[in-house]
């Protein structure tokens, strides 16, 4: 199994140590724990309130040849980059009944968010000039605030259409 490495001072070492501890975690499950959270993968909370990572447990499933296929390009379609990936993305969102995203998925997600930053500041200046001039409203052109509305229904729908695809993907005959 792969190892991480890490020379640490003293001073880093006791610091580790004791926020460990008060994690309740050993040190190297904290790390992986760090890592997982860092690198995007789903983490499994157990019942008992102690997370193990995802892939600790191994579930074994049979398919017939045909099944097998199907799965595979139906996960490799959706942008998952393995047959178990999507079988776990699969398991969790039935289990928890919340969304699983795809790498994809949060990309659109983030580039969203970005969008409605940029609408955000758009709105602040508006809003700036109708509490400054607002005697000279006539500056602020109806166009363009039915263009921020209309960014904003974009994107809405974008994240709601996102949102109803990821919950739904299980049950779509594909």
């Amino acid at each position: 199994m792969p190892r991480v490495e890490a020379r640490l001072t003293e001073i880093e070492k006791s610091a580790w140590t004791q926020f460990c501890k008060a994690n309740g975690l050993r040190e190297s499950d904290m790390l992986r724990r760090m890592i997982q959270r860092v690198a995007g993968r789903a983490v499994t909370v157990m019942a008992d309130d102690q997370e193990e990572e995802a892939r600790s447990r191994k579930l074994t499933i049979r398919l017939s040849p045909t099944q097998e296929r199907w799965l595979a390009q139906r996960a490799q379609e959706e942008g998952y980059p393995s047959r178990t990936s999507w079988v776990t993305s699969m398991v969790m969102a039935e289990l928890y009944q919340e969304p699983v995203l795809t790498d994809a998925e949060v990309a659109v997600l983030r580039e969203s968010n970005r969008e409605l930053r940029a609408i955000g500041k758009n709105l602040n200046q508006v809003a700036k000039v109708l509490n400054i001039e607002f005697r000279e409203s006539d500056k602020l052109k109806r166009e363009a605030i039915e263009a921020l509305a209309e960014r904003i229904e974009q994107h809405k729908d974008q994240v709601a259409t996102l949102l109803s695809r990821n919950m739904n993907r299980w049950r779509d005959d594909g």
